[in-house]
């Protein structure tokens, strides 16, 4: 039998492809002079709501693999890089929409804030993965105020490095004074993380167990 996973990393595999082709369409349609009275413009529009489809399909079966054995056991690394192409796929679908719509610089500022949130909660899984280790050492033991303690200069630090990404992507924003570009250094960041995450996480040994 196919895994989930395997059907779930080829629907996102399709999900982005589609997602990337309205923007291409998108692009295609900005550089040709239309006949009047075709209203090909929808036609990106149609191709995003697919590739939106298909992730919410993606995210229903990663979320099956994730957090059950409904589908027999799923080794750990099949299940990071499953839901590490959800990540690209969601912060995809989420950015190429705002191309979609040119004229509305309100909506394009609203959707580069919602992604660069995103983008920022991995931000915190990456540091607290980094210092798991030293944060819940003891926690077995009932050891609770040390571990909050230390888990309050991690914070502190976290927050630190959350707020300087917020404000690099607002200057990005401000200085680019365009969408397309900004979302693209959002999106260079973005995968530069999650494949660092991944990189990261794949280099450390961990027990599997049946």
């Amino acid at each position: 039998m196919v895994r989930l996973t395997t059907v779930s990393n080829l629907f996102a595999g399709i999900g982005i492809a589609v997602i990337a082709g309205s923007g291409g369409l998108w692009a295609l349609l900005s550089s040709i002079e239309l006949t009047p009275g075709v209203d090909a413009w929808n036609y990106p529009f149609y191709l995003w709501v697919a590739g939106a489809v298909i992730l919410c399909l993606v995210i229903i079966m990663s979320a099956i693999t994730t957090f059950t054995e409904l589908t027999g056991f799923v080794h750990p690394e099949d299940k990071l890089v499953s839901n590490m192409f959800v990540f690209l796929q969601a912060i995809t679908t989420i950015l190429v929409i705002g191309i979609l719509f040119p004229s509305d610089t309100v909506l394009q500022e609203r959707l580069f804030n919602v992604a660069a949130m995103i983008v920022i909660a991995y931000v915190f899984l990456f540091v607290f993965i980094f210092f798991s280790a030293e944060i819940t050492e003891g926690s077995e033991m009932g050891q609770v105020k040390e571990m909050t303690s230390r888990f309050m200069l991690v914070s502190l630090f976290l927050g630190a490095i959350m707020a300087g990404i917020k404000v690099f992507l607002d200057w990005v924003w401000d200085v680019t004074a365009s969408y397309g570009v900004a979302s693209l250094v959002l999106a260079i960041f973005a995968v530069v993380l999650v494949f660092g995450i991944v990189a990261y996480l794949g280099r450390k040994y961990e027990p599997v167990g049946e």
